[in-house]
């Protein structure tokens, strides 16, 4: 009887997944998907696969934290400010490729492994080019094309952006993948220590009641939209009503027209409170201080900050487009962007019918426990192990 040759020992997985997006300090949408991915996939990606995480500069301390030892960090130094990923990491690509690199945001670079996965998130700058600068809206254009052409699997975070990606690209159905995002539920949920919300409040100088946006001050996020509606609903309150509208965000392309607008009128300016960016230590606390959180937004490829709203016990009205019905679900009150009275119409309706928020916080609570970061990183890893 012959001796059964040797179990053949294949080398271990190498996962290569470019942190540059995770490794900031003042994070939004992309920034936190690509964090959150980080840190559960430190949970969940057996210890036989051996992980390598690429950035620009030395991780950041909440990056490695609870660092596995199958991970390995490696700097990828590179001065200038633009192309890190199309000229060091396709270099560090064609020197030491790992079998599969991940990027969870947009653009891959130019020299690619045997296998390459990239989130794209939405495709916000084909239909709304005069938000973006002419090398944003010619960069993103690039990206997504070339993923359509090279990468291995496509990831996308709603039905909505995987239907926008086949319409305006003609990416391939059977390549892409939907991995909905996820809720930080250790930092928003409902805060159990009214004095702490109070003193955050204060501490940012906000003493009265105000509705809410969080994310960039910028054009496609309908802002000039917000400003009118919330001047439409201050108009109708009367000059009594001393509430304020609070955005939370940095501003980004196109904000010349918001600042434009509360430069012309001092009134609403008075009302327009603007903390700048605010870490998620004190943001759990605006968002359960608001009367609602307003989202009137053009374009989104999923719309987080409603769930951060939803799960701290925030009413929510959003803008009946793009991907925010998807995702909100009967959770929201919904305004037409193109029409700012509509906003204007459900702040006074929240204030005048108690039910009605009562009936849209339980709703927003039980829409939140839908998603989790756990369940995003496991759908993720999934398709990433397909590959």
């Amino acid at each position: 009887m012959s001796t059964p040759p040797p179990a053949t020992r294949h080398p271990p997985l190498i996962l290569g997944i470019d942190a540059s997006r995770a490794n900031t300090a003042e994070r939004t949408g992309t920034e936190w998907y690509a964090f959150h991915l980080i840190q559960e996939f430190k949970k969940i990606i057996p210890s036989d696969v051996r992980v390598i995480l690429y950035s620009r500069e030395p991780l950041r301390a909440d990056l490695r934290a609870d660092w596995p030892p199958n991970w390995e960090e490696r700097v990828l130094s590179w001065p200038p400010r633009r192309l890190w990923t199309q000229v060091r990491l396709s270099w560090e690509m064609w020197r030491r490729p790992p079998d599969l690199l991940f990027v969870p945001v947009h653009a891959l670079p130019l020299v690619l492994p045997a296998k390459a996965a990239v989130t794209l998130h939405d495709v916000a700058f084909v239909v709304e080019p005069a938000a973006y600068s002419r090398f944003e809206n010619w960069y993103q254009r690039f990206a997504v094309n070339f993923a359509a052409k090279r990468a291995t699997g496509i990831i996308t975070i709603s039905d909505f952006s995987r239907a926008e990606l086949i319409k305006y690209f003609s990416v391939s159905a059977e390549k892409m993948s939907v991995t909905l995002l996820g809720l930080d539920t250790a930092a928003f949920r409902p805060p159990t220590e009214p004095a702490e919300t109070k003193a955050v409040l204060a501490g940012l100088k906000i003493e009265r009641p105000y509705f809410l946006y969080v994310g960039r001050l910028e054009r496609k996020k309908n802002i000039v939209g917000l400003l009118l509606a919330f001047q439409e609903f201050k108009r109708q309150a009367g000059a009594v009503d001393q509430t304020a509208l609070v955005l939370v965000g940095k501003f980004g392309h196109g904000s010349g027209e918001i600042l434009t607008l509360l430069a012309t009128d001092a009134g609403l300016a008075a009302d327009v409170i603007r903390p700048g960016y605010v870490g998620k230590e004190a943001l759990p606390h605006l968002y359960a201080g608001a009367e609602a959180f307003v989202f009137p937004s053009w374009y989104e490829g999923f719309g987080l900050p409603m769930l951060e709203a939803f799960s701290v016990g925030t009413p929510v009205i959003a803008a009946r487009a793009a991907s925010l019905p998807e995702v909100a679900g009967e959770a929201a009150l919904y305004g037409d962007p193109t029409r700012p009275t509509t906003f204007a119409a459900a702040m006074r309706r929240l204030r005048q019918e108690p039910e009605l928020r009562k009936s849209l916080v339980a709703k927003g609570l039980a829409r939140a426990r839908e998603f989790t970061w756990r369940k995003t990183a496991e759908k993720t890893w999934e398709v990433l192990r397909s590959l």
